[in-house]
């Protein structure tokens, strides 16, 4: 089974997108080198390997649902779903569900 955070694994889930193998390619790479500076800027010391096998794999689809095409042909991370998941995240966060 292929790690799905890999370059491969990235490649193997844009595959199912309506985008072009070089472009796959391309956005594969800069998902992964996201990654790797995410890691290195966020989570400093942590082994880069380990910290990915411990991304949900959903998390992936995620990332590949809110990138869109801006003005000029390039693939960016579409500004308020991002923004509107990013916030999401952090208020659950910081205020967990109590359960029961």
């Amino acid at each position: 089974m292929t790690d799905p955070f890999s370059p491969e694994g990235i490649r193997q889930r844009l595959s199912t997108e309506q985008i072009s193998r070089a472009q796959a390619d391309r956005l594969a790479e800069a998902i992964t080198g996201s990654l790797r500076r995410t890691c290195e800027e966020w989570f400093p010391g942590t082994d880069y390997d380990n910290w990915r096998q411990m991304l949900p794999e959903p998390l992936l689809d995620v990332l590949v649902q809110l990138l869109a095409w801006d003005e000029n042909g390039r693939i960016v991370a579409d500004y308020r779903p991002t923004a509107a998941a990013s916030c999401i995240f952090l208020d659950l966060q910081n205020h967990p569900i109590p359960v029961g």
